[in-house]
């Protein structure tokens, strides 16, 4: 008879909370597929792979067979489009167990006394209403069809909307929740700080860390699409518009902003929780000297000096404490990673 061990908190994250992809790709027939598989291999990996590279490997073969030219020989670098897209599934999905880890690590699950908003922070509708809407809008303002070939319809019609889309629609669910929603409702919640972190950042390292990590997705995102827009030491006659420099560039000051967002509403909450611990101690060691508030007369009663103490033990314990949810290490490679995409578009645009 064997008796299981003890279950690590890893182990207690990986919960049935839904990865939305996974429904999607089942709904379409992809779960199936996944059963037949070796393995225990996620529908949204079946999905990604077949749905990314099928339809790629058929316009590859129909413009061959036309005369049509193919991207990939005028740009090499499109070859990095499925690699991203399936990465990114393969990133939405670590994001989305690593952020169960969070919430377990952290013990949020005990500490809120509305834990659901952290356990449960996106519900199943919000993608599927995010997926619906953006179908809608490209198939409402396709753009320009006078010059549209076969292969332009089905990339428009079928590939963008319906394998493109629902890629994009997970991963940025996951990014949002980590970058925005856990943010937000943790400045907003009665959880408090861990002012004993040995780490002294309040116990809030590892959401701070995931809140890096999701971004580290995004900058490889990034540096990968200024690959494929400037085609460096490709002397294909392949151009790049104004208006790609302009959109590489919101995108990257978006990115920015949003991890500017994460670390500014998590600086707020550690801020407000210590100053408000540390005037509740002051106020307690008020109520137990003479005097408090004069630094000649003030006087400790005998009776009391082992309370004062404490307290003012407790209050340099709180003072020592970050008031930003992460350190010096994971600041220096946030700072890094923040400044790489626009550096490396500068380096590759002039090649």
């Amino acid at each position: 008879m064997s008796v299981a061990g003890p279950r690590s908190r890893r182990d207690e994250a990986e919960n049935d909370r839904e990865f939305w992809l996974d429904s999607f790709a089942s709904r379409i027939g992809f779960g199936r597929v996944a059963q037949w598989l070796p393995g225990s291999i996620p529908p949204s990996y079946v999905y990604a792979v077949v749905a990314v590279v099928v339809p790629n490997v058929l316009t590859a073969a129909y413009n061959l067979s036309t005369g049509v030219p193919l991207v990939y020989s005028e740009n090499p670098y499109y070859l990095l489009q499925p690699l991203l897209l399936v990465g990114a599934v393969w990133a939405a999905r670590m994001l989305h167990h690593d952020y169960d880890h969070v919430i377990v690590e952290m013990g949020l699950s005990s500490r809120a006394s509305n834990s659901e908003q952290f356990t449960d922070p996106t519900p199943s509708w919000v993608p599927w209403s995010l997926f619906a809407v953006a179908v809608a809008i490209l198939f409402i303002f396709p753009g320009n069809m006078s010059e549209w070939t076969l292969t332009t319809y089905v990339a428009n019609f079928f590939v963008l909307p319906f394998v493109y889309t629902p890629i994009v629609v997970q991963f940025f669910t996951v990014y949002v929740t980590i970058e925005f929603i856990a943010p937000w409702r943790l400045a907003r919640s009665d959880v408090g700080i861990h002012f004993f972190d040995p780490e002294g950042v309040g116990g809030l390292r590892p959401l701070g860390e995931l809140v890096k990590k999701a971004y580290y997705f995004v900058v490889i995102g990034l540096i990968g699409y200024a690959f494929i827009t400037y085609a460096p030491f490709i002397e294909s006659g392949w151009t790049v518009s104004r208006g790609a420099n302009l959109l590489f560039t919101s995108i990257w000051l978006v990115t920015i902003g949003t991890v500017a967002f994460a670390v500014f509403q998590l600086h707020r909450f550690m801020h407000h929780e210590k100053r408000a611990t540390i005037h509740r101690l002051e106020q307690q060691i008020c109520e137990h000297v003479t005097h408090p508030w004069d630094v000649e007369a003030r006087e400790v009663p005998p009776d009391k000096e082992q309370t004062v103490a404490d307290l003012e033990e407790r209050i340099k314990q709180v003072s020592q404490t970050s008031e930003y949810p992460a350190t010096f290490s994971i600041w220096s490679q946030l700072l890094i990673s923040i400044a790489l995409p626009k550096i490396v578009q500068y380096t590759i645009s002039g090649f």
